[in-house]
């Protein structure tokens, strides 16, 4: 009887050595049932919650509690992994606002080049040739024909000449024709006008400044800082396809190489022929008996039963001209640094 009476008492300490350090919110019931309020169905002290800062996850049957991954929301946004080659880009196709936190070495772009073709001429100054260079042909012939009766030749220098001695009779006439042309050029005289170059866009890009994080996007892909007011993009050198979650192309640069011109400017030269007026007269000394005929192989009557021993060749205009090649424009804009941006 002894023994049992000691062995209750025993086991009632310790009971109350429960309330003394604690546990006895957590004291179970006969049936192990806990109300909501944290005390015990059976009428135990009233116990406060025991708060967590680790939000866990149902770790279903037999299975760990896990915390959930912080969110990619508010100041941060998800966008697909980096390609491979590429590198971060934030864009803003028509703004040059300052970069967005987390972005910075901005960079003034343009994007698709609106440069009009060269407009274009050619023309051509002309030197008139020589027409008092060589000889005058001199034909004689009857009753207006010319038909080659006699036919001479003599220089055509300027002023006074002696005329080999020409006789003419009643009903005679005489053609005169200039020297060929001697000489003459054409200068080609091209023009070009340059339309402004312009752009669609004039916008700047952001590099990205941090490492992405891994959590809170799953399979979409990693959490960068909101480039807001820019889009997220990705940047490679050179022309290239946008890969897969990047399908917006932008074409930028920041320098240009203009080559528009025009073909060459070239000159055709019709040097044409010499005419003016030649005056026989009856003696050396083209004092005596003048009489002008045409210089241009016109036949013309002149007086007949006379010997014509002198002449002036005076030129007045020769018909000497030059005309322009036909040019068309050619090259265009390009950047010299052009760079392909792929946004999401």
């Amino acid at each position: 009887m002894r023994t049992r009476t000691a062995c209750l008492l025993a086991a009632m300490a310790v009971a109350g050595c429960g309330d003394i350090i604690g546990l006895g919110g957590y004291t179970d019931q006969v049936d192990g049932s806990v109300d909501s309020s944290g005390s015990e169905a059976g009428g135990g002290d009233a116990q406060p919650d025991v708060k967590s800062d680790v939000v866990v996850a149902d770790a279903g049957d037999g299975g760990d509690a896990a915390p959930f991954p912080p969110s990619c929301s508010g100041a941060s946004v998800c966008v697909p992994d980096l390609p491979s080659g590429w590198s971060w880009a934030a864009y803003a196709p028509d703004s040059r606002v300052a970069c967005a936190t987390g972005y910075a070495t901005p960079t003034d772009v343009e994007e698709d080049i609106d440069a009009g073709a060269a407009a274009c001429g050619c023309g051509c100054t002309t030197t008139n040739p020589s027409c008092t260079t060589g000889s005058v042909t001199i034909t004689a012939g009857t009753n207006g024909t010319c038909d080659n009766i006699t036919n001479q030749t003599d220089p055509a220098t300027a002023g006074c000449n002696t005329l080999t001695q020409f006789g003419t009779s009643s009903g005679s006439s005489l053609a005169v024709i200039g020297p060929a042309p001697s000489g003459g050029s054409c200068t080609a005289v091209p023009s070009q006008t340059l339309p402004p170059v312009g752009y669609a866009h004039q916008g700047r890009t952001c590099g990205f400044t941090g490492t992405p994080g891994d959590a809170g996007c799953g399979d979409a892909g990693v959490c960068v800082p909101d480039p807001a007011p820019f889009t997220m993009c990705v940047s490679q050198a050179g022309v290239n396809a946008c890969p897969s979650g990047f399908p917006t192309q932008h074409l930028v640069g920041t320098s240009t190489v203009d080559t528009r011109g025009c073909s060459p400017c070239g000159c055709t030269f019709d040097a044409g022929a010499c005419v003016g007026t030649a005056t026989l007269y009856g003696n050396t000394g083209c004092t005596f008996g003048a009489q002008a005929i045409p210089a241009d192989g016109t036949c013309t009557a002149v007086n007949g039963n006379r010997t014509w021993r002198g002449y002036a060749y005076t030129p007045t205009s020769n018909t000497a001209s030059c005309a322009g090649t036909a040019v068309s424009a050619d090259g265009g804009v390009v950047f010299s640094d052009l760079t392909t941006v792929c946004c999401k």
